[in-house]
């Protein structure tokens, strides 16, 4: 199928946008779907990814386009859409962004599940957990700490971190160890056994520069080919970020690269350069602004 992804040094560290837009019409179309469609469901997916900068698109260019409305005549190819008025016109194009298929990523989704799956297994088994629910159980929901440390910590080290939270818990006392994992925890009364599990619903987990400037990277390559096909006053570059990424757009994670990811945006050719979630939610997050 067309759909899947060579294992090469790009293509696993992010899936290319043809082969998610072929992964999806191969579910939600069948093989009958004729080119049109495919191209019209492909263009709603890039207009879901774009629709948050319609606010700021409006305004610069005093139109009134209506953001739930994908619009033909702003569908464009390399760049994606262009807006204009009689005086000023914007390009914009998207690229998605897809962490978890990182190449030789240490810490994949189904190693994490595993290694959590460990933990509260082995917590169950906590003798201070055990003494104090020979009457009732408790339900505890645990979430982690970010940005975790570099190394991670051991199963028992864990465990060790979920005890003094559950220990000034239940004495109503401040948590004595210093956390590398976990970042609380919440406790609840059980009708029966005691339920230990991790929060795996929230959008908490921060998107790494890494990812954001590889992918700004890939786009800046093709800059020049933009300029030459549609000639636009400004470009700008918008990060799609999947729901299934369970990422917090809002919430980079520098590793410390604070001040090379600020000189990288600086010098990157792209006028503004945002984050945003697909068709799910409104949040934006503008990480480039022009060079000001």
């Amino acid at each position: 199928m067309n759909g899947y992804v060579k294992l090469n040094l790009n293509s696993l560290r992010y899936t290319k946008k043809r082969h998610i837009i072929n992964l999806f019409l191969t579910l939600m179309f069948d093989q009958n779907s004729s080119k049109e469609e495919l191209q019209q469901y492909k263009k709603k997916k890039e207009w879901n990814a774009i629709k948050n900068c319609i606010p700021l698109i409006n305004e610069c260019l005093q139109l009134n386009i209506d953001q739930e409305t994908c619009d033909d005549k702003y569908s464009k190819e390399s760049p994606d859409f262009v807006f204009s008025n009689n005086d000023k016109s914007i390009g914009i194009e998207v690229i998605e962004c897809r962490p978890s298929v990182m190449e030789c990523k240490k810490k994949n989704e189904a190693e994490r599940e595993n290694f959590e799956k460990r933990i509260c297994d082995e917590f169950k088994k906590n003798k201070f957990l055990m003494s104090i629910t020979q009457d009732e159980g408790l339900n505890i929901l645990i979430d982690r700490k970010y940005p975790m440390a570099k190394k991670r910590s051991s199963v028992q080290e864990i465990c060790n971190e979920l005890e003094d939270l559950l220990k000034s818990w239940y004495h109503n006392t401040m948590p004595l160890r210093e956390r590398n994992y976990i970042g609380r925890i919440r406790v609840s009364k059980s009708p029966c056994c005691n339920v230990v599990y991790f929060n795996s619903i929230s959008r908490c987990i921060p998107v790494n520069w890494d990812d954001i400037k590889f992918c700004i990277e890939k786009k800046e390559k093709k800059y020049k080919d933009y300029c030459k096909n549609i000639e636009c006053d400004e470009y700008w570059l918008c990060i799609c970020l999947p729901f299934g990424e369970s990422r917090n757009l809002r919430v980079i994670n520098y590793n410390g690269k604070e001040d090379e990811a600020a000189n990288f945006l600086f010098q990157c050719s792209f006028s503004r350069i945002c984050i945003t979630p697909d068709s799910l939610g409104r949040n934006i997050n503008w990480i480039k602004e022009g060079n000001k």
